[in-house]
Order: C-alpha cells, then structure tokens, then sequence
C-alpha cells in the first residue's frame, strides 16, 4: 500500500513538473480579429483593421496564404523580443 502511494504521489509530481514546464516555455498566444487593408505576398506582410486601429504582421514561414483586401481574419500571433536595451 505505501509503494502504491509512492508511485502516486511520484507520478503527480512529475506531472505537476511537466505541466510547469510548459507553461513557462510556450509564449503566450494572442488572437487580432479585423478586416484585410494590405496583402504583400513578396513582402510577407498584412496589415489588419480592427475599428481603426490596423495592425501589421509577418506571414513569414506561412505558406499558400491567400488574402484579399477587405477579407475577415483573425490572426493568432505570440510576442517575441529581436532586442532588448537597457536605459
């Protein structure tokens, strides 16, 4: 019986470790809902309209994207640093 509870409380441990670690490693996902302004394939651009406020994303290492402007998208996109300075 104390081996059973052993095992158990081993398993939920490492379950707990695994589920942490994830959670730190994986960038939080975002989600921008709006119209299609601007579509550059070559300049693996889009430029998105929410009420006004238009936002630009990359579609670098997105492939067969077919956009039109006034397409409805929503774009899930996560936040990443090129470059830190400190003042």
């Amino acid at each position: 019986m104390r081996k059973a509870r052993l095992i158990a409380l081993v398993v939920i441990a490492v379950a707990v470790a695994v589920a942490a670690t994830l959670s730190l490693a994986a960038p939080t996902q975002y989600q921008f809902t709006g119209s299609v302004t601007e579509f550059d394939a070559k300049g693996k651009t889009v430029k998105v309209d929410k009420g006004g406020d238009v936002w630009e994303f990359s579609t670098d290492g997105l492939k067969d994207l077919k956009l039109k402007k006034g397409d409805k998208v929503t774009v899930s996109y996560t936040m990443i640093a090129k470059k830190i300075e400190s003042k």
